[in-house]
This record gives C-alpha cells, sequence and structure tokens, in this order.
C-alpha cells in the first residue's frame, strides 16, 4: 500500500496549484487594479446571513415561550382557586364564581 502511495501522492500534492489555474498565476490581471467591492461585500453579507439567523432563534424562542405561557383566563381561575384555599370565599361562592368563568 505504501508503494502505491509512493509516487500519486506527492505528484497530487505538487499539481494541486496548477490543476486549479491552468493558464498560470496571471489568471486575476484581467480583472484590472483590485479585487472591488466584492471583497467588501462578501464579509457584510455573511454577517447579515449570522444577524438573520440569530434574529429567527430568539423570534422562535420567545414565541414558545410566549405559547407556554397560561391564558388569560386561566389566571382568574387560579386565583380564585387561591381564594378558596386561603378560605376567604366559602364553598358556596366559590362555585358560583367558578360557573361564572366557565361561560
Amino acid at each position: 500500500m505504501k508503494r502505491f502511495l509512493a509516487l500519486p501522492l506527492p505528484l497530487a500534492l505538487i499539481a494541486g496549484p496548477a490543476a486549479a489555474d491552468p493558464e498560470g498565476y496571471g489568471h486575476m490581471t484581467h480583472w484590472g487594479t483590485g479585487y472591488g467591492a466584492g471583497m467588501m461585500l462578501g464579509p457584510v453579507l455573511w454577517l447579515l446571513v449570522l444577524g438573520l439567523i440569530v434574529a429567527g432563534l430568539i423570534w422562535l424562542v420567545r414565541r414558545d415561550d410566549r405559547a407556554t405561557r397560561s391564558a388569560p383566563g386561566n389566571s382568574a381561575r387560579e386565583a380564585l382557586d387561591l381564594r378558596f384555599a386561603r378560605g376567604e370565599i366559602d364553598a358556596e361562592d366559590y362555585a358560583t364564581r367558578k360557573s361564572l368563568l366557565a361561560e
């Protein structure tokens, strides 16, 4: 196995840059004197994409948080249960108010 890789591996490493640019190292000379706006807009684009991903994750977490909170009707029922447990209202008053909340 070592003998098999002894010749092709070094040749592949040497030929890699030549295969990537068959015209030689002058392929960028036809573009003018610099990279242009593309070099500056690339990082800005990636920052925008990352910002959108983070904003989307925050939105998902907040939406799930709102969905797991109790509904407004349940808070009145919980308050009524708590008042009955403390003994502030009697069983008849509790049943009357509970039926009113159920409507």
